[in-house]
């Protein structure tokens, strides 16, 4: 039997500060959907699949980066399994499980819409694709593939699935536009990540943008990473004529200091500081960018 001591190992493993990451392009797709009396409860199935399957890949990337020896007593961003908290077998077990978990609510959400409609399918086994192969198979983590997987995954994909879920199947360009900025503004997260352990990665023999940039120049990349979802969102403002969402540039000095401190502060205490600062930014833009969004088509 579970005791609660260890039930907090599993959710510690599963990483659940990051689901907000899921659920914010899937507020994207429930905003531009077509609501019917089944809306909230196919939100409710599908919403829950997906951030199961977020905690699924969570816990096989622990697993893999224990496996790969990226996670060790000196460098170690998840200490689950260097720490021995719990053995390798029942993380990778639980994210087993919890894919099993995640399919099971995508299937429940697929029975109460009647779906065969081939988008939310196709969208939702190429997210479970990603997520294996991130950390392992093709290790797309491991050879400068990640920022863009995150792009597309907690971007355009998660919000077009629930998009198609909602409205029969149809697949909207306005919602991958509308989304794309949430999935830079999630992908500099990852990149901000892997600036911070750009030397580590290099000798684990992981390629990332960072490491194969080097130092100064993925600090210009990053930012240049902070400010393109506001670009974005003024193409998409301009070209649906939802002016509104312009307001979202009332935020734009607050990332201006966060894109300014690091080249300010080179030192390893100031790269360390770079991946906090950029969660702090990347939940100030995609919180107020849904309130406007909310207002100009909810």
């Amino acid at each position: 039997m579970l005791s609660i001591s260890k039930v907090g190992k599993f959710l510690k493993a599963g990483r659940l500060y990051s689901l907000p990451f899921s659920l914010f392009p899937a507020a994207v797709g429930y905003l531009f959907a077509e609501k019917s009396d089944n809306s909230l409860a196919v939100l409710l199935f599908v919403s829950t699949s997906i951030a199961i399957l977020h905690v699924a890949s969570n816990l096989l990337n622990t697993y893999y980066d224990y496996q790969y020896k990226i996670d060790d007593t000196e460098h170690c961003y998840d200490e689950t399994l260097v720490k021995k908290s719990l053995h390798e077998d029942e993380v990778l077990n639980a994210a087993w499980i919890c894919l099993a978990f995640s399919m099971m609510f995508f299937g429940s959400g697929v029975v109460v819409i009647r779906s065969a409609y081939l988008i939310p399918y196709v969208l939702f086994f190429k997210a479970v694709f990603n997520g294996f192969n991130y950390s392992t198979g093709f290790k797309f983590k491991h050879n400068c593939l990640g920022e863009f997987i995150v792009y597309i995954t907690f971007g355009p994909s998660i919000a077009t699935f629930v998009y198609s879920c909602l409205s029969k199947g149809q697949f909207s360009w306005s919602v991958v536009l509308a989304s794309s900025p949430l999935g830079i503004v999630i992908a500099s997260v990852l990149f901000a990540a892997n600036v911070r352990g750009a030397g580590h990665h290099m000798k684990c023999g992981v390629k990332t943008i960072a490491n194969q940039l080097g130092i100064k120049n993925s600090l210009n990349l990053y930012s240049l990473l902070l400010f393109m979802p506001y670009v974005q969102v003024t193409g998409f403002a301009i070209l649906y004529q939802h002016l509104e969402l312009l307001l979202v540039w009332a935020l734009a000095p607050a990332t201006l200091y966060f894109a300014v401190y690091p080249h300010r502060s080179t030192t390893t205490d100031g790269i360390s500081a770079l991946y906090d600062r950029t969660v702090v930014n990347c939940h100030l833009f995609a919180s107020y960018y849904l309130c406007l969004l909310y207002y100009v088509v909810g």
